[in-house]
């Protein structure tokens, strides 16, 4: 049951050696547009020395001085970050209330200087303070006090003082410190909390010395605990430089004149863009761009022999991927004069979903993917920046996206949703990266929406070009099929109007065809297609065949051999109409293939009767073949000969419509029919029991089949 074992065999003996040079010309090329975007042109430039020539931004980069100078002044002009220095304030209350321990201490020296002193006589000591402790000598006990009292009358005041007014104004003073320190004092509020706390101190009945002494204590530990924050402040004026968008010069933009004096700004800017000579020179730049094409079009080639051997080993398939491919290449060189992040990738994979099948497309959306991505960043230094990796991404998982769509299409409106899809993907990863590369939120949705547009817009091409390839290639896509299958195409307006019972005859083989096709995994849409148009032969001569003729037998008057050649011919008159209409290769083999080499059983049984066995050859009574060599051939005969048998039953009972399709089918393999196509005998049992659940509302009236022959009657019936 094996499909072309011969060629099989040949395919795993020997090298895809087309699929390899086509598969090269495509690496070739490839090079050829990577070197010619990726790398800068070189000029002769030194500070202070003329311009050779006005000299344009080849792509967009960053002008480094100009941002830092911006963030530089966001630093500078970034509000420094105060907190509560809870600890200072702590240590400014515990001065205080070391300053009124020292005062005690202070008047309890003076109270013994006075003791000692004192008159004899034991008489109450009347005397002053400043007879009892000399000026001098109050201005030396005055040094040891934490707050220097200057003035000896106030410390004079403090002896004169009452013991329980020096503790309220210790009280009064330290708790008003106490309770501005600790809920924070800045730089601005100073003054503000030292008028407070002097205005609550003076309205007090305290002697005027002692409300002195509470000023100076004031002026003393009254201090700002609000303090800057340096680790904080360093972090807002970081926050405020990295809030400043990078300053970069547009692509296209004049860097510098021609005769222009070149400043260190601009040899910055030109040099960052690789267009030095002698800077940053790399003589292994061009080399390593062809080891990494190199590296994945060998990874290409690899994946095509191992996953999609239909394809490296056809010639006609690996054309069409060059193609593809080609043109894409060609076209992302110029969108790269446009913007380098325009990769028309998605050309690529949606024509190779279409024209070559999912899988096929995969690979392409890996190489197309790998080989544009990286041109996305530019030449130069900027060839393996994050506009490179993004792209690559974007494009990667965008075309895995836009294929089961595009690859299972039925029409061509449907690339058209692929492609929305698809760059929809693409948008939505541009974002992501856009995000976590903090990109301003302008330049991020600039990107995102070249992302988006740029497949919907190839989508859009996709539909427009489509005919040119079916029709080059002769392609049978979905979309082709079902313009076939449309009622108004001419060769089927012509058979229904013409041989309004063959027409009924196809489309019941087509409806049985279809339905056994998707039980299997076969091409569906195909196999409908073929048992539409398998016997548009029969137009040719309409009245040599049963379900045409209103009257007489023609046959009845024809010696067996002519009626043989007149039913067999009917095969290559549908090949030459197919041919004449355009109809794909596809669908005119399995009109070629639908009979095989079967034997015209009736005509031959016939000849053998009227001329002896010994004078008939059983050749002239067969189909010049080829038999099928596709799953969908197979199905299309399977279902000609079983269509044309039920209905020749009459009216039978569902055993006698079971028995007669198993019938067909044993005699298909016996005959060896079913020898060269790729279909399974599992694949043969759904089939079968495909064809007994559709024949339910399909059957009507034929004349009885006969029980001795293995081929349908072809003069008397559909067949």
């Amino acid at each position: 049951m094996a499909a072309n074992p011969k060629k099989r065999r040949r395919m795993k003996r020997s090298l895809p050696l087309a699929g390899a040079l086509f598969t090269a010309a495509l690496f070739a090329l490839n090079c050829v547009v990577s070197l010619s975007v990726l790398t800068p042109k070189k000029y002769e430039l030194s500070l202070g020395l003329p311009a050779p020539e006005t000299i344009v931004a080849p792509q967009s980069v960053e002008d480094t001085a100009a941002t830092e100078a911006l963030r530089q002044a966001a630093r500078s002009g970034a509000a420094p970050v105060y907190a509560l220095d809870k600890a200072y304030a702590a240590e400014l209350t515990a001065k205080a209330e070391a300053f009124f321990e020292a005062v005690s201490a202070f008047r309890s020296d003076a109270a013994d200087l006075r003791a000692a002193s004192a008159p004899a006589g034991g008489g109450e000591d009347l005397r002053s303070w400043r007879s009892v402790v000399r000026e001098s000598e109050l201005s030396t006990m005055l040094l040891r006090l934490p707050v220097r009292l200057t003035d000896a009358a106030l410390g004079y005041a403090l002896l004169d003082a009452d013991e329980s007014d020096v503790a309220s104004l210790g009280r009064l003073v330290v708790d008003g410190l106490s309770g501005s320190l600790s809920q924070g004092v800045s730089e601005d509020t100073l003054e503000k909390v030292r008028r407070e706390l002097s205005y609550a101190l003076q309205i007090t009945t305290l002697p005027t010395g002692l409300k002195t002494v509470g000023e100076l204590v004031y002026d003393a530990y009254l201090q700002p605990t609000y303090v800057e924050d340096e680790a904080a402040s360093n972090r807002a004026r970081e926050q405020a430089a990295n809030a400043v968008a990078a300053v970069r010069v547009a692509r296209g933009a004049e860097i510098v004149k021609k005769g222009e004096t070149v400043t260190e700004s601009q040899l910055r800017i030109l040099t960052a863009l690789g267009m030095v000579s002698g800077v940053d020179e790399r003589g292994l730049y061009g080399l390593g761009i062809a080891g990494f094409l190199l590296l994945v079009y060998l990874l290409f080639f690899v994946q095509l022999c191992v996953f999609d051997r239909e394809t490296v080993f056809s010639s006609r398939r690996m054309l069409m991927l060059l193609l593809i491919v080609g043109l894409t290449l060609l076209l992302a060189w110029g969108c790269s004069l446009l913007d380098p992040r325009a990769a028309p990738a998605m050309l690529a994979v949606l024509l190779s979903a279409v024209l070559l099948g999912g899988r096929t497309a995969s690979l392409v959306n890996l190489l197309t993917a790998l080989t544009l991505g990286f041109m996305a960043g530019g030449g130069g230094v900027a060839v393996l920046g994050a506009d490179a990796l993004g792209t690559t991404v974007s494009l990667l998982l965008a075309g895995q996206a836009a294929i089961p769509l595009a690859a299972r299409n039925d029409r061509r409106g449907s690339l058209i949703a692929a492609g929305g899809v698809g760059g929809g993907v693409a948008a939505a990863t541009s974002l992501a990266f856009a995000a976590m590369r903090g990109q301003h939120w302008t330049d991020a949705l600039i990107g995102a929406g070249i992302a988006a547009v740029i497949p919907l817009i190839l989508s859009v091409f996709c539909v427009g070009m489509l005919s040119l390839w079916e029709n080059a290639f002769d392609l049978a896509t979905p979309a082709r099929l079902h313009e076939l299958l449309n009622g108004n195409h001419p060769l089927l307006k012509k058979l229904m109007l013409s041989t309004p019972g063959t027409y009924n005859h196809s489309m019941f083989t087509a409806s049985l065809a279809e339905a056994a096709a998707e039980q299997i995994g076969a091409n569906a849409l195909l196999a409908r297609a073929g048992g539409m148009y398998h016997d548009v032969g029969k137009l040719k001569k309409p009245q040599y065949f049963k379900e045409n003729q209103t009257g007489r037998n023609l046959h009845d008057t024809l010696p067996p051999e002519e009626s043989a050649a007149a039913i067999i011919a009917h095969q290559r008159d549908a090949d030459a109409l197919l041919l004449r209409h355009r109809v794909p290769a596809a669908v005119r083999t399995i009109a070629r293939e639908h009979h095989g080499t079967t034997l015209v059983a009736y005509f031959y049984v016939k000849a053998k009767k009227l001329y002896g066995e010994d004078r008939v050859q059983e050749s002239q009574y067969r189909y010049p073949g080829p038999r099928p060599s596709s799953r969908e051939s197979a199905i299309v005969m399977l279902a000609d000969s079983c269509e044309a048998a039920v209905r020749s039953l009459g009216d039978p009972s569902p055993e006698e419509v079971a028995e007669m399709v198993k019938k067909i089918f044993r005699g298909k393999l016996e005959d060896g029919q079913l020898s060269e196509c790729p279909i399974t005998l599992q694949e043969l049992e759904r089939v079968q029991r495909s064809f007994l659940v559709t024949f339910g509302g399909l059957m009507h009236e034929r004349i009885r089949y006969p029980e001795d022959r293995s081929e349908t009657k072809e003069g008397q019936s559909d067949g």
